[in-house]
């Protein structure tokens, strides 16, 4: 006889099923627990119950693959030695091709702190947004083997990937997944999770 939870997995989005309080799913029509063996004769998929289920065993699956805290950690640490290294090679490249042709515009950029932190925020944007649209990871993300995904397990947007990327500047995101959350600000926001890859 087949097992019990691959019966249920058929009774659980028949139309005909019921709950009973003593024995758990039970047919409707019978008022017992399932006892075919291959397919039941009396099995009517429900479509509601079915999408139900789908959900239910994508959240379930999901929750077991969703990154740990160290991993999130080791991700921002990883992600912010990368920007810190293509900030300092963009500034470096910007200060000697304006050092060559532009002095004026090198010593109006030398005092311009505004324009400094927009370029700033422009290379980090530009960093996360293209990167996890593009594939789903930032470089940190390739080495811990992990992924941005929707709720759903999906790919994200070009939207949702813009908007995760704008909340990173949002002050002590790096730190909202700690306190005990599967997901930090800017994954709540935006509607996304990091899943473990392995």
């Amino acid at each position: 006889m087949m097992e019990r939870e691959k019966q249920l997995r058929f009774c659980k989005v028949c139309k005909n099923q019921k709950f009973d309080i003593a024995q758990g799913i039970v047919c409707g029509l019978t008022g017992q627990k399932a006892t075919f063996d291959l397919e039941c004769d009396r099995y009517e998929e429900d479509a509601r119950l079915k999408e139900q289920q789908v959900s239910k065993d994508l959240q379930n699956g999901m929750t077991n693959k969703i990154s740990s805290q160290g991993t999130r950690f080791a991700n921002f640490l990883l992600d912010f030695l990368f920007l810190l290294l293509f900030n300092f090679l963009g500034a470096f490249v910007l200060v000697f091709i304006l050092s060559l042709f532009s002095p004026q515009l090198f010593q109006a950029l030398d005092s311009n702190r505004p324009l400094i932190f927009f370029l700033v925020f422009g290379v980090n944007l530009f960093y996360y947004t293209i990167l996890e649209y593009a594939s789903g990871r930032s470089l940190a993300k390739y080495i811990t083997k992990t992924k941005v995904v929707t709720e759903k397990g999906e790919n994200p947007g070009f939207q949702a990937i813009v908007i995760r990327s704008l909340c990173r500047f949002i002050p002590f995101d790096a730190l909202s997944f700690l306190g005990g959350e599967e997901s930090g600000w800017h994954d709540r926001i935006s509607g996304t999770r990091v899943i473990s890859r392995n």
